[in-house]
């Protein structure tokens, strides 16, 4: 039987490059430095105007904003902000990035565009020297990629008030902030050894490269140094099929998102940037398409959250092209079932190699189901604004709509505290190999996947087949749990599993009598009803983390089993049948179908064999 060696931490550190980097990065933690952000000798010209083609925020967060209502993860500041201590390091890091800027900016007006200057200017007054925090690598990049993308026309102008401010003349209002900006471009070029690897790289790459598209006074060394690193990371970062290195969807459409800003600013200068530059964009548009849900929002998965829908048509509206999602991505390592807007994701990949894997979750063959009304099968999900605590549970199988076996996840994550405070929150194990196949015929899609990540302990691997006809209203599925041919089980007891389906907050659900089956409403909207020939299925409660800043409470669907540790996968306690399929709307006669006689459970064993 096959060990779990090859797929240790060790053996998945990426390239060598990586890991002289985090190596820079834990002598940094214990003596740490700030490069120079001494004021430049000259003031910078002024900056080129242009303004972005791609703009996102929240109109209603940008009202509290400017009343001088701050909120973030749950936490609120209606003093200061500069002046006040912050009620959290979280909520500091969130306030000195700046990403909050395009929230207060998502309205086109003068008094929006005053307040964006006044706090601006009043961070530039109160921070113009520094600190080990405000100069953070990472959170530079962010607070100069947001600047800079904003700049016109908010920051570029003037202001009328700026003289009662007491700031002197409106006009050096304006060149304080151009000087703040080039200290900090100088900062960040300095420190660009200690940026954590991922995403914050392409965010310096993207800052620099701005900067010095800004910058209108002829050529200068921001621009060239910032492609550079664009040129350096994307084809690291950047898989071929479009996903980015850390699998998760939302680091993709961000990704997507700053690469574009980029790409428009250079375009209304009159330069270029580089090939990687567009093929990376080419590359991350349909990808960003592929991991929509059904109505358009993300699906959240590997340590991302549900971006709004508006968000990511306005994305890929932005994209050039017409981009498309596709059926699946070999490198990324997802399958995506559509017909008639019903939507199955299927994970069928490993996590990324270290350290791009330190949101990665141990949750092979989870899965994600939208239709046209709403979501209706989803994972607990994360974002940013989430309490923290919640950020390490929700990497377990548990919290996916997959097989859990013994209650254990497959893979391993980092136990060790020291070991996770010098390298970070790593997988030690990889729950794989993952392997998968598809087939589309004129009758629907079916995909058939297994993994290993049980084999070592219970020498078992979980099977999950997943069949959706043309006209999507219909998902069947099976669960099986098998010993492969050839190898000898450790163990011929049996033990206990668990097939979870966390259901969306929109989705209202109730058992049936003999608790086989469930009714699912959607959004009010649509009906689907939930069969299985596992035995009874039972509700337990479940929580939804991939939007906004507190958990909100929803269900989950269970069957609960035990199988043998030394089966073939075909005996009733190793397989397990499901279906969802959509209910008819009420007939003319006034009957609804949700009282009429149930179909017989999809997948008979025979079309089990030869329809999947």
């Amino acid at each position: 039987m096959g060990k779990l060696g090859h797929f240790s931490l060790r053996a998945r550190l990426s390239t060598p490059r990586i890991v002289l980097d985090l190596a820079r990065q834990k002598v940094r933690r214990v003596l740490p430095s700030r490069p120079s952000s001494a004021l430049p000798t000259r003031t910078p010209g002024p900056f080129h105007p242009a303004k972005p083609s791609l703009t996102y925020g929240d109109a209603v967060k940008g009202a509290e904003l400017l009343s001088g209502h701050f909120q973030f993860a749950g936490q609120f500041l209606d003093v200061g902000p500069w002046t006040t201590a912050s009620p959290s390091r979280g909520f500091a890091n969130w306030l000195h990035r700046f990403d909050w800027l395009h929230d207060l900016l998502a309205v086109d007006s003068e008094a929006h565009h005053a307040k964006a200057r006044t706090l601006v200017d009043e961070w530039i007054d109160t921070y113009s020297r520094g600190n080990d925090f405000i100069f953070e690598p990472d959170r530079l990049a962010h607070r100069l990629f947001n600047w800079l993308a904003l700049w016109s026309p908010a920051l570029s102008a003037t202001g009328l008030k700026d003289q009662d401010m007491g700031r002197g003349d409106s006009s050096g209002a304006l060149d304080r902030r151009r000087t703040s900006v080039l200290s900090q471009l100088n900062a960040l070029r300095g420190s660009l050894k200690t940026l954590p690897v991922g995403l914050p790289r392409l965010t310096a790459g993207c800052a620099l490269a701005m900067g010095g598209a800004r910058l209108a006074e002829g050529k200068n060394t921001f621009l060239e140094r910032g492609l550079a690193l664009l040129d350096l990371e994307l084809p690291l970062q950047i898989l071929p099929d479009g996903g980015h290195i850390s699998r998760s969807p939302e680091v993709t459409a961000i990704a997507l998102r700053q690469l574009l800003i980029l790409d428009t600013l250079l375009a209304e200068r009159g330069l270029e940037g580089s090939r990687e530059l567009s093929r990376a964009i080419d590359r991350l548009a349909p990808m960003v398409a592929f991991f929509s849900r059904s109505g358009g929002a993300l699906a959240p998965f590997n340590g991302g959250g549900e971006m709004k829908a508006v968000d990511i048509s306005n994305l890929l509206r932005a994209a050039p092209g017409d981009a498309k999602a596709f059926g699946y991505g070999p490198h990324s390592g997802y399958q995506r079932l559509e017909a008639h807007g019903t939507v199955a994701l299927l994970d069928t990949g490993e996590a990324p190699p270290h350290p791009f894997d330190t949101s990665a979750h141990l949750a092979p063959l989870a899965l994600d189901l939208s239709t046209p009304e709403g979501p209706i099968i989803t994972a607990c999900g994360f974002n940013p604004e989430q309490p923290a605590e919640w950020a390490r549970s929700v990497r377990s199988a548990a919290a996916h709509s997959t097989l859990v076996l013994d209650n254990h996840s497959p893979g391993r994550l980092l136990k060790s505290d020291w070991r996770r405070g010098v390298i970070g929150d790593a997988v030690e194990h990889v729950a794989g190999p993952v392997k998968v196949t598809r087939k589309e015929q004129d009758g629907g899609i079916w995909i058939e996947s297994h993994h290993e990540g049980y084999l070592e302990e219970y020498g078992l691997s979980h099977r999950r087949r997943i069949f959706m006809p043309r006209d999507g209203h219909d998902v069947r599925g099976e669960d099986s749990l098998y010993t492969p041919m050839g190898s000898i089980p450790p163990r011929r007891d049996q033990v206990r599993f668990a097939i979870r389906f966390h259901l969306h907050p929109s989705v209202q659900v109730s058992l049936s009598q003999d608790r086989s089956s469930a009714l699912i409403v959607v959004n009010g909207k649509a009906g689907w009803r939930f069969r299985t020939d596992g035995g009874k299925v039972s509700l337990e409660d479940s929580v939804y983390l991939a939007v906004g800043p507190t958990p909100v409470k929803t269900q989950q669907l269970v069957i609960l089993g035990r199988a043998y540790c030394d089966s073939d996968g075909e005996s009733r306690s190793n397989r397990i049948r499901w279906s969802f399929r959509k209910l008819k709307p009420a007939s003319k006669d006034g009957r609804n179908s949700v009282t009429q006689k149930e179909p017989e459970l999809p997948m008979s064993d025979e079309e089990s064999h030869e329809s999947l």
